[in-house]
């Protein structure tokens, strides 16, 4: 094969022995070079030049196999040789193995790392072919896969997490050395024995109870205690799953058992804690109506939840009002009302400052603080002044009995002086720094405060002091043994008689538990996300996988039962139709699998609107009437009559996904039903309800009570598994998780021997507005309906004559799937490019009419290759098709956003290229 011939516009001929070598040469695997009797190179292709480092000038024909090696040995290829003696010994030894040796299979590392297999067979004529196959990766995965497989039996045998492997009868078949420890039993000693052995009688009916739970072929996970080897007993979790055999027969069961042993005792501890908790709440209110001052308690939306006698006793207000009235602003109309406030501007519960005075009628004084928490919730306190106010030193007692208040308060508290400095401190803050009194007014800020937090207090503290209003700022606070705690501090501006700033007072609370609760919302919000975007690229990956192979089975299909030169035998005709009947469903299934998998992940979208339901249910009943036909199944239709005018009802509904249960539905109906039954279609408004309610309806052999229940469940087929009619038992639960989207119901009444009828329950369409609302256009995967006939290749458009398409493929069985699938048009020219850098040649050089072009291309991909096409002017303007087995919502999304004409996927189906070739071409 003469390296030096003018490489092909398109793919290789096919139609004589030479093209068909030439094609078997470019698109091998492997590396080839064939050699004759005279040791002179016959025949190559490109990997046996990637193979040996070549360049493609040394390889002509009639080239000496000891010229290519000496090249090979100077180009390093066979490791350092010092001198040229050395290299000619080399040369001359490889020579006379590859001359003289038998067949050989042999590994060769080269210089740049890769491993080559390298696969000698002589030829009749004295020659001989040589395959060189780079083994790279299978050598690397075969190591990969060794590890795992020692990290698995390495994970089972140092894990604490007991490993209990038993037959149907519970005797063990398997354990691992953590199942040992738990039951003080050697393990390699259990084999053989029952669990039962390590129970007592009421924890081997729970152990029996599992087994029932296995033998129904169900997963779970239960309690257990276990009695030790000597006598003692430990509380246990098992997570138990079924084990089956290659013919789905229960072999026995994996049982993983986790010592709770801690965590009951740290339930028990929490129950006391909980009992402790209950008594000091009693203590703290009885020490609350103890209080010589009032304290009124209201929650965020202003409703009053807690208040003490004292309060009432200063308020001046009756008992009997306490128990009656439920907001603050209704204690504030009544004290308004009476006389008791004046009802100006700032009388509200946020109207005042933090701390205010106000007098009673009877002169006596009281001082009001509002304490403002985080959520929003406010603590009132109400203390009588009087005589405080009268002198300096009840003044000085009132500082002494509020410094007394607020040692046995709660909150943190602490007074700074004017210029920040702190001048004394609570004893609930000394109890959490650990300092005393002397020890904190002593200990500077810097040594208080965290590094990372101090710059941030102080700027907020400066600001607060040069407008003299209050400050709230959270820290983490060092303690005595350099512990840390969040503390979140509330600053309120003390000001003297004459107005002048004196400092601040400040409360504070320990926050570090809500910190710790924010970081783990973080954490947990973070893993979400990626496992999220972990789920997404597989279902893409999967997608992609599933349909590339399916393309080939329905394309070539399509082409055979389209072919009008060469028509089909009838018996033909059955089988490639039979062929897509399969391929259609195992399409169908994907497609299901997927849109399971999208709305577990919360990834499906529906764009809700108003549905003509008399359109969505005639395309249905046009779709599924072939296989009705099949089957001998009559379809009645009881929709209600309506004038020819009239629009009839319209649902609020995604107008895809409502086809899509009804297509489900009304073909489960034919599929399960008896020869020569019916299935009736019909709906019925719910004026109380403002709802529709969509019935279908056979006469099949019915469902039993007990097994409605699991007819919604995944993969739940019932009696249908035994039976030859074909399903995954996902349709269903499909269906119920796309009509729960669309905030609707879906049911079943049915009764054995007497049929089933399904109904379906959506909100109907409220206004002209809504009605009016636009559908969800965006393309969706392509999904035949169930039991319908193939799309028929539509008639060629006259406008589509003389003109030339590219398609840009790097897969050949595609390449020959569309000129198989384009020859439908003969007027169309097509050129097919393997690569992208050579199909952005062709693009330029043959002007092409239209591009179809795949995504996943080697080098550089289809985004790529279109924006290098819109880049220059020759080919800014030429429509550009994404033809891919990439079929995710988000893939069509961004092929749209990246200016793709259209977006065809694959299986390709035969009607919708041609209609896509046609509409585009036309202009």
């Amino acid at each position: 094969m003469p390296q030096d011939a003018p490489p092909a516009a398109g793919p290789p001929a096919t139609d004589s022995p030479s093209g068909l070598l030439q094609l078997v040469f470019e698109h091998a695997g492997e590396g080839i070079s064939v050699f004759d009797s005279q040791m002179r190179l016959v025949a190559w292709n490109r990997r046996f030049l990637e193979a040996t480092g070549l360049p493609a000038e040394a390889a002509r024909v009639g080239q000496p196999l000891e010229a290519l090696l000496r090249l090979m040995a100077q180009q390093g290829e066979f490791g350092p040789l010092p001198d040229e003696a050395a290299l000619q010994a080399e040369v001359q030894r490889r020579y006379l193995a590859l001359r003289d040796g038998p067949p050989s299979l042999v590994q060769r590392l080269r210089p740049n790392g890769r491993t080559l297999e390298l696969r000698r067979t002589p030829t009749p004529g004295g020659g001989f072919v040589m395959l060189y196959a780079d083994i790279t990766d299978r050598v690397g995965a075969e190591a990969a896969l060794a590890e795992r497989q020692r990290m698995l039996a390495l994970l089972l045998q140092r894990t604490e997490q007991g490993y209990w492997h038993i037959d149907n009868e519970g005797r063990t078949v398997d354990a691992n050395p953590a199942i040992g420890r738990i039951l003080g039993v050697p393990h390699t000693a259990l084999i053989g024995r029952s669990i039962f052995e390590f129970v007592d009688e009421a924890n081997a009916e729970v152990f029996r109870q599992g087994m029932r739970q296995r033998d129904a072929g169900l997963p779970g996970g239960y309690e257990i205690t276990l009695r030790r080897a000597d006598g003692s007993f430990l509380h246990c979790f098992n997570n138990a799953t079924p084990i089956f055999d290659a013919q789905q027969r229960k072999i026995g069961a994996v049982g993983l058992i986790s010592d709770i042993s801690p965590f009951k005792r740290a339930e028990q501890r929490l129950r006391e804690a909980s009992e402790a908790l209950a008594r000091q709440s009693q203590v703290l209110a009885d020490t609350l109506n103890s209080l010589d001052q009032g304290v009124l308690s209201i929650d965020s939306q202003g409703h009053i939840n807690a208040w003490n006698r004292r309060t009432i006793e200063l308020l001046e207000l009756p008992e009997e009002l306490m128990h009656h009235v439920r907001t603050f602003d209704d204690l504030l109309r009544y004290q308004t009302e009476h006389g008791m406030v004046d009802p100006g501007p700032g009388s509200g519960l946020r109207g005042r400052p933090a701390v205010y005075q106000r007098r009673r009628r009877d002169g006596l004084l009281l001082e009001v603080h509002t304490h403002t928490s985080e959520d929003g919730s406010v603590v009132r306190t109400y203390t009588d002044i009087t005589a405080e106010a009268q002198a300096r030193h009840a003044l000085q007692e009132s500082e002494t009995r509020f410094r007394s208040m607020a040692d046995a308060a709660p909150a943190l508290i602490w007074l700074s002086a004017a210029e920040g400095k702190a001048t004394w401190f609570n004893q609930r803050w000394l109890e959490q720094t650990g300092r005393t009194m002397e020890q904190e007014l002593a200990c500077p800020w810097p040594e208080r405060i965290h590094a990372d937090d101090l710059e941030r207090c102080r700027a907020a503290y400066r600001e607060a002091v040069g407008e003299r209003r209050p400050y709230s700022v959270e820290y983490r606070l060092r303690r005595h043994d350099g512990s840390l705690v969040w503390i979140v501090d509330n600053g309120i501006p003390r000001v003297g008689e004459d107005g002048s700033f004196e400092g601040y007072i400040v409360y504070g609370w320990d926050i570090t538990e809500r910190k710790a609760s924010e970081v783990a919302l973080r954490a947990a919000k973070e893993e979400a996300e990626r496992a999220n975007r972990a789920k997404s690229e597989f279902l893409s990956r999967m997608s992609h996988e599933l349909r590339t192979p399916l393309n080939a089975v329905l394309g070539f299909a399509q082409l055979l039962e389209n072919d009008s030169d060469h028509p089909l035998l009838p018996l033909q005709r059955s089988r490639v139709e039979e062929l897509m009947r399969g391929g259609r469903h195992l399409l169908s299934l994907i497609n299901d699998v997927l849109d399971i998998a999208r709305i577990e992940a919360g990834a499906l979208q529906l764009q809700l609107s108003a549905v003509p339901l008399d359109e969505v249910v005639g395309d249905c009943l046009r779709l599924v009437q072939p296989m009705a036909d099949e089957r001998r199944v009559r379809l009645l239709d009881q929709r209600p009559h309506r004038a020819a005018a009239s629009p009839g009802p319209q649902v609020r509904a995604d107008p895809t996904r409502l086809k899509q249960v009804l297509l489900n539905l009304l073909s489960n109906a034919i599929k399960y039903n008896r020869p020569g039954g019916q299935v009736r279609l019909a709906w019925c408004a719910e004026p109380a309800t403002g709802t529709l309610r969509v019935d279908v309806e056979d006469n099949g052999p019915g469902i039993g009570p007990g097994q409605q229940e699991r007819l919604f469940q995944p993969f739940e087929r019932l009696d249908a598994a035994h039976s030859p009619v074909e399903g995954a038992g996902i349709g269903l639960a499909l269906s119920k998780w796309l009509v729960d989207l669309m905030r609707g119901e879906i049911g079943v009444s049915s009764r054995r021997g007497e049929g089933s009828r399904f109904w379906v329950r959506l909100k109907l369409a409220e206004t002209e507005a809504e009605a009016a609302g636009g559908v969800d256009s965006r393309p969706q995967p392509l999904a035949p309906a169930p039991g319908g006939p193939p799309a028929a290749a539509t008639t060629p458009d006259t406008s589509a004559a003389a003109k030339t398409v590219l398609y840009i493929e790097d897969n050949v069985v595609n390449q020959l799937l569309m000129q198989g699938m384009l020859s439908m048009r003969p007027g169309l020219r097509l050129l097919v490019a393997g690569l992208p850098e050579t199909g952005l040649v062709m693009a330029l050089q043959a002007r092409p009419d239209l591009v179809l072009l795949d995504i996943q291309l080697p080098g550089i991909d289809g985004y790529e290759v279109l924006r290098r096409l819109r880049a220059q002017p020759a080919t800014h303007d030429v429509p550009v098709v994404a033809v891919s087995a990439n079929a995710m919502q988000s893939d069509l999304q961004a092929a749209e956003a990246a200016g793709f004409a259209d977006y065809v996927t694959k299986p390709l189906d035969l009607a919708r290229l041609l209609s896509v070739v046609d509409r585009l071409l036309a202009g």
